[in-house]
């Protein structure tokens, strides 16, 4: 059981820092975004990322930074 859950978790890391946003957007400015001190809050107001993402809400509060999201997602 130990081991399945260690599979589980590395599995589901693994698909979370899979998703590069650069895919299918145009890149991110970070430091424009930083700058503005956007988080995923300002995402949804400006662009309603919400309408076409589901996001973990475990993982992405509203306050994750644009750069937080950098650590994890390649947007530039």
């Amino acid at each position: 059981m130990k081991y399945l859950s260690m599979i589980a978790a590395l599995m589901f890391a693994g698909s979370a820092f899979a998703v590069d946003c650069v895919d299918c957007h145009n890149a991110i400015n970070v430091e424009e975004h930083a700058e503005m001190e956007a988080n995923i809050e300002t995402c949804n107001d400006c662009h309603s990322l919400t309408d076409a993402h589901e996001l973990d809400t475990d993982l992405h509060t509203p306050d994750l930074t644009i750069t937080e999201c950098a650590d994890c997602h390649e947007v530039k």
